[in-house]
C-alpha cells in the first residue's frame, strides 16, 4: 500500500478463528508484497493473557499453512514487525483507556477497526470506542463487520442504526469474502468487456441460471456460530445472492462502487416469490445425517451442536425476477455442507435455436460454467460438426482455467487480502451496502416466520451425498436437473438431461 499516512489496523477477535485462519494470513501476504507501510501497525486484542511473542508463537503453524506464498522466516521477520498483541476485554467498556493510551504512543492518521466477533458484540465495541474519546480526534476512522450482519432483519437494522450513527455510511465497510474472489469480479469483465455475452445475456437467450456452492466438510469447529446462522444465513442471503445481483444486473453506468451497487440493489429487489405460501414451494431445506458408510457423523452429532438441531446445512431454492430482462427465466440456487463435491460456480444455460436444421440430431444445449473454487475459470460447452463425411454433431468445449495459467506468474491476492487492501485504501467497491443487506434479510425474515409457523420440512440426507432428493425434485418439476462441477462427468451427466 502507498499510503503516505501511518496506518493502525485493530483486530477486535484477534484469538479467532477467523483471524487465524484468514485475517493473519492476509496480512502476511500483504507484507510479503510491500503492501504495508513500514511504520503500519496491526494491533490484535484479546483477552487472554498473552505477551506479542507468545500470540505469534500461536499465529505461527496458522501462518505457514494459510499463506499464499511460500513461508520464508525472512518474510515472516518482515511481517511479524508490524504486529502488537493487547490484552483487553472488549466487552469492558473501562478497559478501552488501555486500547486508548496504545493510540496516543502510535500516533496514526487512520484507524481500521475489524470486527472479527459475534454481531452481538458490534454496537458494544462500537459505543465503547466513542465513549472512550478514541473517535474524537481528527484521524480517519473505519469500521470492518464481519458477517452475520445481526441474527434477523430487527437487530440488523438495530446495528445498522449504531454503526452509521458512530461512524458514518461511508466510514463502514460489510465485508462479504466472496466478493474479493478473483472470478466473482471477472463475472462483470465477462458479460460487459465481451460483446458475444453482452449480446444474449438475456431471457430471449438464456433458459436457466444455476449458481451452486457445495462443500465436503461439515461445521468443523463452527458448531456454536452454524448452529445459529445454518446455511441460509451463512452462505445463501449474502454471498450467493451477491453471485446473483452480479449475474442479472444491467449495465452500471460507470464502475463506481455507488452505479455498481444500485444495479445489484434493484435485482435484489425484483426477486419474486417473497409470500410464506411462495416460499414452501421453491424452498427446500435439508440437514446431514450419518453417512451410510458411517465415515461421516450426523449434524447433530457434532461438537456444540443442539442434539434437537432443526438448522438447515443445506438449502436450495427457485427464484424469478419480477424485470423484463428476465421475465420466465428461473435462477436456481443451492449450498450445503457434507456434500459429495467441494466446488462454487455458475452454469448459464441458453436457450436452443427455434431453426430445426438439425432437430433430428438433437443438439446438446449450449452452457456457460463460470468456476469460482476450487479452479478459477471459464468453461463454453457448444455444437461443432464432427470430423468425416456427413453432418453429425458433436458437444465440443473451450476450457480456460485462470487459476492454472496465471498462478505461476501472478499469484493473485485472495479475497481477504484483497479486501483488507480495498479497505485500508478507501475503496469500498468490493463492500456490501446496507441497502443490500436489508434487502436480503428481508427475503430471510419470510422463511424464518413460515419456518416458525411449520409450513417448512427439513429434509434429511446422508452426508457424502447431493443433497436430499426434494432438491432434485425441485428442478424436476421445470424438466431440468442440478449441473455437475466435474468437467469429467458432463457427457454422463448431460446425457440424459431433460432438455437434450
Amino acid at each position: 500500500m502507498s499510503d503516505q499516512q501511518r496506518t493502525v489496523f485493530t483486530i477486535f477477535g484477534s484469538t479467532g478463528d477467523l483471524t487465524y485462519r484468514k485475517l493473519l494470513p492476509a496480512f502476511y501476504n500483504l507484507s510479503h508484497r510491500n503492501r504495508l507501510a513500514e511504520d503500519f501497525v496491526l494491533l490484535c486484542v484479546g483477552r487472554k493473557n498473552y505477551t506479542t511473542e507468545q500470540y505469534l508463537e500461536i499465529a505461527l503453524p496458522w501462518l505457514k499453512k494459510g499463506v499464499r506464498f511460500n513461508f520464508t522466516q525472512e518474510a515472516y521477520d518482515a511481517f511479524k514487525k508490524h504486529v502488537r498483541y493487547v490484552v483487553m476485554d472488549m466487552s469492558d467498556p473501562g478497559q478501552y483507556v488501555i486500547l486508548k493510551k496504545d493510540y496516543e504512543t502510535i500516533q496514526a492518521s487512520l484507524h481500521l477497526y475489524y470486527l472479527a466477533v459475534a454481531p452481538e458484540y458490534f454496537e458494544k465495541v462500537a459505543r465503547s470506542l466513542r465513549d472512550a474519546g478514541i473517535l474524537d480526534d481528527a484521524t480517519g476512522h473505519r469500521v470492518i463487520v464481519e458477517k452475520p450482519f445481526g441474527k434477523d432483519l430487527q437487530s440488523a437494522r438495530e446495528i445498522n442504526r449504531t454503526m452509521t450513527e458512530i461512524f458514518g455510511e461511508a466510514n463502514v465497510y460489510r465485508i462479504d469474502h466472496y466478493l474479493g474472489k478473483e472470478m466473482i469480479q471477472n463475472i462483470m469483465t465477462l458479460r460487459f468487456a465481451n460483446g458475444m455475452f453482452e449480446s444474449v445475456w438475456d431471457k430471449d437467450h438464456i433458459d436457466f441460471v444455476q449458481i451452486s456452492a457445495t462443500e465436503t466438510v461439515g461445521v468443523e469447529n463452527r458448531g456454536p456460530y452454524y448452529d445459529q446462522a445454518g446455511a441460509l444465513q451463512d452462505m445463501v442471503q449474502n454471498h450467493l445472492f451477491q453471485i446473483l445481483s452480479l449475474i442479472a444486473m444491467e449495465a452500471p453506468k460507470s464502475l463506481d462502487a455507488k452505479d455498481i451497487r444500485e444495479k445489484q440493489i434493484q435485482v435484489l429487489r425484483n426477486i419474486e416469490g417473497l409470500s410464506k405460501e411462495e416460499i414452501t414451494q421453491s424452498l427446500v431445506l435439508g440437514q446431514y445425517v450419518a453417512s451410510r458408510d458411517h465415515k461421516w457423523i450426523a449434524y447433530t452429532d457434532e461438537e456444540k451442536v443442539a442434539k434437537d438441531s432443526l438448522t438447515e446445512t443445506f438449502a436450495a431454492l427457485h427464484v424469478t425476477l419480477k424485470d423484463p430482462n428476465w421475465t420466465g427465466v428461473p435462477f436456481y440456487i443451492r449450498s450445503g455442507k457434507r456434500l459429495r463435491q467441494r466446488a462454487t460456480y455458475v452454469v448459464i444455460g441458453f436457450k436452443r435455436q427455434h431453426n430445426d436444421l438439425f432437430a433430428a440430431q438433437n443438439p446438446s444445449q449450449d452452457l456457460l460454467l463460470i468456476k469460482i473454487q476450487p479452479e478459477e475459470g471459464i468453461y463454453f460447452r457448444f455444437n461443432a460438426k464432427k470430423p468425416g463425411y456427413g453432418s453429425e454433431i458433436s458437444r465440443v468445449s473451450m476450457d480456460f482455467c485462470q487459476s492454472c495459467n496465471f498462478d505461476n506468474r501472478i499469484n493473485t491476492p485472495e479475497a481477504y487480502e484483497r479486501l483488507l487492501d480495498e479497505a485500508m485504501s478507501g475503496d469500498d467497491t468490493l463492500f456490501t451496502s446496507w441497502q443490500q443487506v436489508e434487502t436480503t434479510w428481508q427475503f430471510a425474515q419470510v422463511i424464518s416466520d413460515a419456518r416458525n409457523e411449520g409450513l417448512i420440512k427439513l429434509h434429511p440426507y446422508p452426508a457424502g451425498t447431493d443433497g436430499p432428493q426434494a432438491a432434485h425434485d425441485l428442478l424436476m418439476k421445470d424438466h431440468r436437473r442440478w449441473i455437475d462441477y466435474e468437467l469429467s462427468e458432463y457427457s454422463e451427466t448431460l446425457q440424459h438431461y431433460p432438455n437434450d
